[in-house]
């Protein structure tokens, strides 16, 4: 499941796109490299969600292997808690 923040990007990247095919003929060279960008900046979005994903994975992995589905690591710093 998007978070909030992730679904507002992908408005925001829809939006400029739409904007971008309006201006592309004006500006062909200039349009052609920010859809370029856009396209590079949504893989990069989906290799680090897939990084993600495969590290909430091993981990899932690693805390079953060590204690056999008994226990779960957890941290004791404020970090990595979720923002109110």
């Amino acid at each position: 499941m998007k978070n909030a923040n992730t679904m507002k990007g992908g408005r925001v990247v829809e939006s400029a796109s739409a904007a971008l095919d309006a201006g592309s003929r004006r500006m062909p060279l200039l349009a052609a490299f920010v859809t370029m960008a856009i396209a590079e900046w949504r893989t990069l979005v989906a290799q680090v969600a897939r990084a993600v994903a495969g590290q909430r994975t091993n981990r899932a992995a690693l805390e079953s292997e060590l204690f056999r589905g008994q226990y779960r690591l957890s941290s004791n710093s404020d970090d990595d808690l979720p923002v109110p």
